[in-house]
């Protein structure tokens, strides 16, 4: 199931959906621009795509700041955003993660919960990486990406979602998380995005979904 809606801020301005992601054989991942990037969509989908031709993460980077340049201005406005990505194996659902998002979680019996990944104030972008430390107030050593392992004994499956699902999350509407959470083990990609559409009001951030 791969998701990806705009949301009800950005439409309402004007803007570009910032998130985007893919869902390919073993790989999911799932990318969150960062609202004060400019651009930072273009990013976000040049990532996804090189990520789906095989690259590494920082074969990806060398790249783009090649594109766009090393400034503060460039890195802010093409190439903040968060990276979430589930690689399966034969035993187990690999993590790794470097920014906000949530971890969609379903156990062997079929239930479903989510786990909220958060850095706090101020998410981790990898591009931090790449600026001069003398221009961050944070994460001035770097960042690097937090990995989890669920195993397949206790999980069937791990998906993950940017961080524009905690409008439903947080909701105190218990009957809307319910419909979602059916939708999400019936595997209905179209009726999640219906879902969204119809509750356009509650989701105010773009939302992606891999799971």
């Amino acid at each position: 199931m791969f998701v990806n809606k705009i949301g009800a801020q950005h439409l309402a301005f004007g803007r570009n959906c910032q998130d985007y992601g893919l869902e390919k054989e073993t790989v999911k991942l799932v990318c969150d621009g960062c609202s004060e990037g400019a651009h930072s969509e273009v990013g976000v989908k040049m990532y996804c795509h090189l990520s789906e031709l095989g690259y590494s993460t920082k074969q990806i980077f060398k790249r783009l700041t090649g594109i766009f340049g090393q400034s503060s201005a460039s890195i802010r406005d093409y190439l903040c955003f968060t990276i979430l990505k589930v690689i399966e194996t034969e035993n187990f659902f690999k993590v790794s993660y470097c920014g906000d998002g949530y971890l969609i979680l379903e156990d062997l019996e079929g239930g479903i919960s989510f786990e909220e990944l958060s850095d706090g104030e101020y998410p981790k972008y990898f591009a931090y990486n790449y600026c001069d430390a003398k221009m961050l107030t944070y994460y001035k050593d770097g960042v690097r990406f937090t990995e989890q392992n669920f195993s397949k004994r206790t999980y069937k499956n791990v998906g993950i979602a940017s961080d524009g699902l905690r409008f439903i999350v947080k909701s105190e509407n218990e009957t809307l998380k319910a419909e979602l959470i059916g939708l999400l083990k019936a595997g209905r990609a179209v009726g999640v995005k219906r879902f969204i559409n119809r509750n356009q009001k509650l989701f105010q951030d773009d939302i992606t979904i891999v799971f």
